[in-house]
Protein backbone atom coordinates (compact mmCIF):
# COMPACT_ATOMS: atom_id res chain seq x y z
CA UNK A 1 0.00 0.00 0.00
CA UNK A 2 1.36 3.29 -1.15
CA UNK A 3 1.63 5.28 1.50
CA UNK A 4 0.39 8.60 2.27
CA UNK A 5 2.18 12.15 1.16
CA UNK A 6 3.31 14.35 3.72
CA UNK A 7 2.33 17.90 4.79
CA UNK A 8 4.88 19.89 3.90
CA UNK A 9 4.78 23.15 6.18
CA UNK A 10 7.49 26.01 5.56
CA UNK A 11 8.82 27.39 8.58
CA UNK A 12 10.86 30.25 8.45
CA UNK A 13 10.96 31.38 12.22
CA UNK A 14 9.11 34.22 11.94
CA UNK A 15 6.50 35.34 14.57
CA UNK A 16 4.01 33.13 11.80
CA UNK A 17 5.76 29.85 12.27
CA UNK A 18 3.50 28.08 15.04
CA UNK A 19 -0.12 28.57 13.43
CA UNK A 20 2.04 27.24 10.45
CA UNK A 21 2.89 24.06 12.32
CA UNK A 22 -0.65 24.01 14.02
CA UNK A 23 -2.54 23.87 10.91
CA UNK A 24 0.12 21.81 9.38
CA UNK A 25 -0.50 19.16 12.15
CA UNK A 26 -3.94 19.64 11.97
CA UNK A 27 -4.38 18.73 8.48
CA UNK A 28 -1.97 15.59 8.50
CA UNK A 29 -4.08 14.60 11.10
CA UNK A 30 -7.30 15.17 9.52
CA UNK A 31 -5.60 12.98 6.36
CA UNK A 32 -3.09 10.72 8.36
CA UNK A 33 -0.55 11.92 6.95
CA UNK A 34 3.03 12.73 8.49
CA UNK A 35 4.39 16.54 8.15
CA UNK A 36 7.35 17.49 6.64
CA UNK A 37 8.69 21.06 8.91
CA UNK A 38 11.26 22.91 6.24
CA UNK A 39 13.33 25.65 7.02
CA UNK A 40 15.51 26.97 4.21
CA UNK A 41 18.63 28.84 4.54
CA UNK A 42 18.58 31.30 2.04
CA UNK A 43 21.70 31.87 0.49
CA UNK A 44 20.88 35.50 -0.87
CA UNK A 45 20.27 36.22 3.17
CA UNK A 46 23.56 34.48 4.05
CA UNK A 47 26.09 36.63 1.76
CA UNK A 48 24.36 39.34 2.43
CA UNK A 49 24.84 38.73 6.31
CA UNK A 50 28.43 37.29 5.43
CA UNK A 51 29.34 40.42 3.56
CA UNK A 52 28.28 42.38 6.36
CA UNK A 53 30.87 40.88 8.64
CA UNK A 54 28.56 38.30 9.74
CA UNK A 55 31.09 35.53 8.88
CA UNK A 56 32.28 34.15 12.04
CA UNK A 57 29.87 31.52 11.98
CA UNK A 58 30.38 28.59 9.25
CA UNK A 59 27.90 27.13 6.97
CA UNK A 60 27.54 23.79 8.86
CA UNK A 61 26.96 25.14 12.12
CA UNK A 62 24.05 27.60 10.84
CA UNK A 63 22.51 24.52 9.42
CA UNK A 64 23.08 22.63 12.82
CA UNK A 65 21.80 25.41 14.93
CA UNK A 66 18.87 26.25 12.48
CA UNK A 67 18.08 22.25 13.31
CA UNK A 68 18.00 22.69 16.74
CA UNK A 69 15.71 25.65 16.42
CA UNK A 70 13.35 23.83 14.53
CA UNK A 71 13.47 20.31 16.53
CA UNK A 72 12.25 22.97 19.53
CA UNK A 73 9.95 24.51 18.28
CA UNK A 74 8.23 21.48 16.53
CA UNK A 75 8.19 19.62 20.13
CA UNK A 76 7.11 23.07 21.52
CA UNK A 77 4.09 23.49 19.42
CA UNK A 78 3.00 20.15 18.02
CA UNK A 79 4.68 17.70 20.74
CA UNK A 80 1.83 14.84 20.01
CA UNK A 81 2.30 14.85 16.18
CA UNK A 82 4.01 13.02 13.37
CA UNK A 83 6.39 15.63 12.49
CA UNK A 84 9.99 15.11 10.86
CA UNK A 85 12.63 18.13 10.09
CA UNK A 86 13.99 18.98 7.58
CA UNK A 87 16.81 21.79 6.93
CA UNK A 88 18.16 22.97 3.10
CA UNK A 89 20.42 25.99 1.79
CA UNK A 90 19.10 27.73 -1.38
CA UNK A 91 16.03 29.79 -2.55
CA UNK A 92 13.17 29.47 -0.62
CA UNK A 93 10.58 28.94 -3.04
CA UNK A 94 12.44 26.55 -4.87
CA UNK A 95 13.83 24.30 -2.29
CA UNK A 96 10.41 24.08 -1.31
CA UNK A 97 8.95 22.80 -4.60
CA UNK A 98 11.76 20.67 -4.82
CA UNK A 99 10.78 18.83 -1.52
CA UNK A 100 7.10 19.23 -2.74
CA UNK A 101 7.89 16.51 -5.82
CA UNK A 102 10.18 14.60 -3.85
CA UNK A 103 8.07 13.81 -1.23
CA UNK A 104 4.59 14.06 -3.92
CA UNK A 105 3.40 16.24 -1.44
CA UNK A 106 -0.15 17.09 -2.23
CA UNK A 107 -0.25 20.04 0.28
CA UNK A 108 2.10 23.03 1.01
CA UNK A 109 1.43 25.55 4.53
CA UNK A 110 3.32 28.59 4.61
CA UNK A 111 2.88 32.01 6.12
CA UNK A 112 1.53 34.68 3.72
CA UNK A 113 4.38 37.15 5.69
CA UNK A 114 2.14 40.35 4.51
CA UNK A 115 3.89 43.04 6.00
CA UNK A 116 1.78 45.67 4.72
CA UNK A 117 -1.22 44.02 5.81
CA UNK A 118 -2.01 43.91 2.06
CA UNK A 119 -0.03 41.73 -0.63
CA UNK A 120 1.75 38.26 -0.13
CA UNK A 121 5.50 38.53 1.31
CA UNK A 122 7.78 37.79 -1.79
CA UNK A 123 8.74 34.10 -0.59
CA UNK A 124 4.41 33.10 -0.62
CA UNK A 125 3.81 34.88 -3.57
CA UNK A 126 6.82 32.71 -5.62
CA UNK A 127 5.64 29.46 -4.04
CA UNK A 128 1.20 30.04 -4.99
CA UNK A 129 2.96 30.70 -8.68
CA UNK A 130 5.39 27.94 -8.86
CA UNK A 131 4.97 24.99 -6.54
CA UNK A 132 2.65 22.20 -8.52
CA UNK A 133 0.03 20.89 -5.29
CA UNK A 134 -2.51 22.89 -3.38
CA UNK A 135 -1.11 25.71 -0.94
CA UNK A 136 -2.19 26.71 2.14
CA UNK A 137 -1.36 30.66 2.50
CA UNK A 138 -1.88 31.50 6.26
CA UNK A 139 -2.68 35.91 6.71
CA UNK A 140 -0.30 36.72 9.52
CA UNK A 141 -3.44 37.40 11.74
CA UNK A 142 -5.27 33.72 11.29
CA UNK A 143 -6.35 32.11 14.28
CA UNK A 144 -5.97 28.22 14.53
CA UNK A 145 -9.19 27.67 13.36
CA UNK A 146 -11.24 29.31 10.40
CA UNK A 147 -14.75 30.39 11.14
CA UNK A 148 -16.45 31.14 8.13
CA UNK A 149 -15.07 29.74 4.94
CA UNK A 150 -15.71 31.11 0.85
CA UNK A 151 -15.28 29.18 -2.01
CA UNK A 152 -15.43 30.41 -5.45
CA UNK A 153 -17.20 28.09 -8.10
CA UNK A 154 -17.83 28.71 -12.23
CA UNK A 155 -19.55 25.73 -11.92
CA UNK A 156 -16.69 23.51 -14.32
CA UNK A 157 -16.05 20.03 -13.36
CA UNK A 158 -12.32 21.40 -12.44
CA UNK A 159 -14.78 23.65 -9.66
CA UNK A 160 -16.14 20.46 -8.45
CA UNK A 161 -12.49 19.63 -6.97
CA UNK A 162 -12.19 23.52 -5.30
CA UNK A 163 -15.72 22.76 -3.99
CA UNK A 164 -15.08 19.20 -2.34
CA UNK A 165 -11.88 20.84 -0.46
CA UNK A 166 -13.75 23.66 1.04
CA UNK A 167 -16.97 20.96 2.24
CA UNK A 168 -13.66 18.84 3.88
CA UNK A 169 -11.83 22.40 5.39
CA UNK A 170 -15.75 23.37 6.79
CA UNK A 171 -16.58 20.24 8.32
CA UNK A 172 -12.86 19.57 9.88
CA UNK A 173 -13.24 23.15 11.60
CA UNK A 174 -16.51 23.16 12.04
CA UNK A 175 -16.98 25.97 10.20
CA UNK A 176 -19.78 28.05 7.86
CA UNK A 177 -19.56 27.52 3.86
CA UNK A 178 -20.18 29.68 1.54
CA UNK A 179 -20.45 28.89 -2.23
CA UNK A 180 -19.80 31.76 -4.29
CA UNK A 181 -20.81 32.61 -8.17
CA UNK A 182 -19.94 35.34 -10.09
CA UNK A 183 -22.43 36.32 -13.65
CA UNK A 184 -21.87 39.09 -15.72
CA UNK A 185 -24.07 41.69 -14.69
CA UNK A 186 -27.58 40.19 -16.53
CA UNK A 187 -28.93 43.87 -17.47
CA UNK A 188 -25.66 45.48 -19.25
CA UNK A 189 -24.11 44.67 -22.53
CA UNK A 190 -20.69 44.88 -22.46
CA UNK A 191 -20.11 48.29 -23.07
CA UNK A 192 -21.71 48.94 -20.00
CA UNK A 193 -25.24 49.77 -21.49
CA UNK A 194 -28.45 48.88 -19.91
CA UNK A 195 -30.32 46.28 -22.06
CA UNK A 196 -34.64 45.95 -22.91
CA UNK A 197 -35.94 42.63 -22.35
CA UNK A 198 -38.08 41.22 -24.44
CA UNK A 199 -41.56 41.89 -24.11
CA UNK A 200 -43.23 38.18 -25.07
CA UNK A 201 -40.94 37.07 -22.04
CA UNK A 202 -42.96 36.67 -18.75
CA UNK A 203 -39.35 37.52 -16.42
CA UNK A 204 -36.98 40.28 -17.74
CA UNK A 205 -33.56 39.10 -19.60
CA UNK A 206 -31.66 39.75 -16.50
CA UNK A 207 -34.53 38.11 -14.42
CA UNK A 208 -33.80 34.75 -16.46
CA UNK A 209 -30.17 34.99 -16.48
CA UNK A 210 -30.13 35.52 -12.18
CA UNK A 211 -32.98 32.41 -11.80
CA UNK A 212 -30.93 30.21 -14.36
CA UNK A 213 -27.46 30.69 -12.32
CA UNK A 214 -29.69 29.73 -9.08
CA UNK A 215 -30.44 26.55 -10.86
CA UNK A 216 -26.80 25.92 -11.98
CA UNK A 217 -25.87 26.41 -8.54
CA UNK A 218 -28.56 24.12 -7.50
CA UNK A 219 -27.59 21.57 -9.88
CA UNK A 220 -23.83 21.53 -8.71
CA UNK A 221 -24.17 21.07 -5.51
CA UNK A 222 -27.03 18.22 -5.84
CA UNK A 223 -24.06 16.06 -5.55
CA UNK A 224 -22.54 17.54 -1.90
CA UNK A 225 -26.18 17.08 -0.24
CA UNK A 226 -25.67 14.64 2.00
CA UNK A 227 -21.93 15.92 2.93
CA UNK A 228 -23.88 19.88 2.95
CA UNK A 229 -26.57 18.57 4.97
CA UNK A 230 -24.01 18.48 7.92
CA UNK A 231 -22.76 22.25 8.41
CA UNK A 232 -23.97 24.67 8.22
CA UNK A 233 -24.05 26.38 4.22
CA UNK A 234 -25.26 28.51 1.64
CA UNK A 235 -24.78 29.95 -1.84
CA UNK A 236 -24.26 33.71 -3.14
CA UNK A 237 -24.60 34.85 -6.85
CA UNK A 238 -22.90 38.06 -7.23
CA UNK A 239 -23.17 40.23 -10.51
CA UNK A 240 -19.98 42.34 -11.58
CA UNK A 241 -17.62 42.60 -14.63
CA UNK A 242 -14.53 42.25 -12.45
CA UNK A 243 -15.34 38.71 -11.03
CA UNK A 244 -12.34 38.95 -8.48
CA UNK A 245 -13.01 42.58 -7.61
CA UNK A 246 -16.73 41.23 -6.46
CA UNK A 247 -14.78 38.48 -4.78
CA UNK A 248 -12.75 40.30 -2.50
CA UNK A 249 -15.27 42.73 -1.55
CA UNK A 250 -17.72 40.14 -0.97
CA UNK A 251 -15.01 37.92 0.98
CA UNK A 252 -13.70 41.16 2.92
CA UNK A 253 -17.38 42.16 4.27
CA UNK A 254 -19.03 38.85 4.73
CA UNK A 255 -16.49 38.21 7.59
CA UNK A 256 -14.58 34.85 5.87
CA UNK A 257 -11.39 34.17 7.05
CA UNK A 258 -10.44 31.88 4.93
CA UNK A 259 -10.90 31.61 1.18
CA UNK A 260 -10.85 28.37 -1.64
CA UNK A 261 -10.14 29.02 -4.74
CA UNK A 262 -9.07 26.98 -8.13
CA UNK A 263 -6.02 27.94 -9.84
CA UNK A 264 -4.74 26.74 -13.29
CA UNK A 265 -1.57 24.70 -14.73
CA UNK A 266 -0.32 26.23 -17.80
CA UNK A 267 2.70 24.03 -19.46
CA UNK A 268 5.44 22.78 -17.84
CA UNK A 269 7.48 25.63 -19.94
CA UNK A 270 5.91 28.24 -18.63
CA UNK A 271 5.47 27.32 -15.45
CA UNK A 272 2.55 26.91 -13.27
CA UNK A 273 0.47 29.74 -12.91
CA UNK A 274 -2.24 31.45 -11.32
CA UNK A 275 -6.04 31.98 -13.13
CA UNK A 276 -6.24 36.00 -13.01
CA UNK A 277 -9.27 35.77 -10.70
CA UNK A 278 -6.90 33.77 -7.86
CA UNK A 279 -4.20 36.38 -8.61
CA UNK A 280 -6.14 39.16 -8.36
CA UNK A 281 -7.83 37.87 -4.63
CA UNK A 282 -4.43 36.81 -3.06
CA UNK A 283 -3.16 40.32 -4.00
CA UNK A 284 -6.36 41.90 -2.71
CA UNK A 285 -7.91 39.78 0.01
CA UNK A 286 -6.67 40.01 3.43
CA UNK A 287 -7.68 36.39 4.12
CA UNK A 288 -6.29 33.21 4.47
CA UNK A 289 -6.01 31.31 0.77
CA UNK A 290 -6.10 27.72 -0.08
CA UNK A 291 -5.16 27.27 -3.38
CA UNK A 292 -6.04 24.20 -4.75
CA UNK A 293 -4.22 23.64 -8.18
CA UNK A 294 -6.88 21.97 -10.76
Amino acid sequence: MKPIPPIIAGIDFSASSSMVLRHAAHAGALHGAPVIAVHVLSDQLITHWTESGGAAQGIESLESEARERLQKRVADVTPDADVRIEVCRGRPSVELSRIVEQHDSRLLVIAANDMTKKHLGLIASRCVRTIPCDVLILRDWQRDDCSKIVVGTNFSLTSDKVVQRGIELATAYGAELEIVHVIYPPDQNIWGETLDHDENSPLSYAEECRAKAKEKMARSLDAYAPQLADIHSSSVILESEVPSLALTYHIQDSGADLAVLGTRVHSKLAGYFMGTNAERLMRDATVSVLAVRV
